[in-house]
């Protein structure tokens, strides 16, 4: 599995989109209630290439994430091959702000995905585009 599997109360909520992710992988629905009960192994496997594909999707569409802490708040703009970062710190001293670009260690779309792990959110990029 390349990213983490989506928790069962939000694969209820994407259950049209596993469906079609069913079809398209040639397993019906019969077929699907025999792999639940016969090769809960196998039925897992789905299930988490499922989730992988969901992934991708969300990191691909991906351009901007925020991070907000007490004293320091990050906003990212993520391109094709650089990720772009507008840094505000805050202090008794006043307010100081940083920009960074950088390419990308890994692939785009892991490094997206460990970033969301470590706290950042999906953003409209409306905060970082004030920032200009």
């Amino acid at each position: 599995m390349k990213y983490t599997r989506i928790p069962e109360d939000e694969l209820k909520e994407l259950e049209s989109e596993f469906i079609n992710f069913l079809v398209v992988n040639g397993i019906t629905a019969d077929d699907w209630v025999s792999i639940k009960e016969n090769e809960p192994v196998h039925a897992n496997e789905v299930i988490n290439q499922f989730s992988d594909v969901v992934w991708e999707s969300i990191l691909r569409g991906t351009s901007f994430l925020n991070k907000v802490e007490s004293d320091v708040a990050y906003y990212f703009k993520c391109e094709s091959d650089e990720i772009h970062l507008k840094r505000i710190l805050t202090s008794e001293h006043g307010m100081e702000r940083q920009q960074v670009s950088k390419k990308y260690a890994k692939t785009r779309e892991v490094e997206i995905f460990e970033m969301i792990q470590n706290g950042c959110t999906i953003s409209d990029g409306t905060d970082y585009d004030t920032l200009e």
